[in-house]
Parts: C-alpha cells; sequence; structure tokens
C-alpha cells in the first residue's frame, strides 16, 4: 500500500500584522513603565540623600561627645538651593550660603558641609535654622525637624528630638517602609 503524505511547506515566522500588534502592544507597556521608573529612581534618590542627612545628624550628635565641645548644625538657604553645615565655635558663626562653607567667628571650624545636588529636583527645609548638640548629656537645644523633598510631594522627614535622637517619616504619597508623620 502507497501512501501519498503531502508535505506542507507553510510560511513559519510571523506575519507583518502580528509583528506590528507585537510593537504596539510592547510601545504602550513601555510608555507606562517609563515614568514609574523615573518616579522609583527619584524616590531612591531620596532615601539616600535623607538617610545622609540622618547620619550627618547623628554624627553631630557622636561628634560633640568626642570633641567636648557643642556641634551646630546650621540649614542655609531654600529649597533646592539650601545647604547645612555642622560646625564648633559660636552658634551661627558659619555659615555653608553662596557655595562655600566659612567661619566668620574665631573660633570656630567646619566639621561636614553639604549641598543639595543641582541636578536632583530635592528641596531641603527646616523649622530651626540652627541645632546645637550639648556634649554632656548629648542632648539637642532646639529640638526640630529638617525635611528632604521632591517636587512630586513624596518627602522624608528628619525628627530630632531633645534626647538628640533622630528618626525617619514620609509626607505625601506612602513610602514602604517608613511611618507616616504625624
Amino acid at each position: 500500500m502507497t501512501r501519498n503524505t503531502s508535505t506542507r511547506h507553510g510560511n513559519r515566522g510571523f506575519t507583518v500584522v502580528e509583528v506590528c500588534v507585537a510593537l504596539g502592544i510592547g510601545a504602550v507597556l513601555l510608555g507606562q513603565a517609563l515614568p514609574a521608573m523615573q518616579q522609583m529612581r527619584q524616590e531612591q534618590a531620596l532615601r539616600a540623600h535623607a538617610e545622609a542627612l540622618a547620619s550627618d545628624l547623628r554624627f553631630a550628635r557622636s561628634e560633640a561627645a568626642r570633641l567636648s565641645d557643642s556641634v551646630y548644625f546650621r540649614v542655609s538657604g531654600k529649597g533646592a538651593n539650601a545647604c547645612y553645615v555642622l560646625h564648633t565655635g559660636t552658634r551661627n558663626g558659619c555659615d555653608c550660603a553662596g557655595g562655600q562653607a566659612i567661619c566668620r567667628t574665631p573660633g570656630g571650624e567646619i566639621i561636614k558641609a553639604e549641598w543639595l545636588p543641582s541636578s536632583r529636583p530635592l528641596t531641603l527645609q527646616s523649622n530651626a535654622e540652627t541645632l546645637e548638640f550639648q556634649h554632656r548629656q548629648g542632648l539637642v537645644t532646639q529640638t526640630g525637624s529638617v525635611e528632604l523633598k521632591l517636587a512630586g510631594g513624596s518627602g522624608v522627614r528628619q525628627v530630632i528630638a531633645i534626647t538628640g535622637r533622630v528618626r525617619s517619616c514620609y509626607t505625601g504619597p506612602k513610602m514602604s517602609g517608613m511611618t507616616k508623620c504625624a
């Protein structure tokens, strides 16, 4: 018995219509993902700068104990042009405005100065211009909070208690791993 099998040589691959549909779906998905990734990248930068700020506040407290002298944390400027400086000497004796950290009074010494990067949409706000970390008990005179904020509304606030301890909380849209500010 002879069997005729017809071999079918169909097209192997995709049609132009299938390729166009796949490209369209891919473009829509990419269009949705890019803004979300940009927002995620900005929030990661916010978290990194907020953690560095909290670390600098803890450092000011420890330096006050190490040096047996008061250490001041001073915020200068407003918004995206803001900076902060850790210094010894007299209250408000040193400043970082104008792009350079300087002490105007004798005996003052800059420990650290930080400026917000102009490439990032971050702003720095504080309800106290200068915080004094005392060397004896590690207390801070004039408690306060310092907040880093994105243009989109997300923010991280560093709250400094009278004991000199620093805690972080978020303002604006929910940020995982943090508590909401009261």
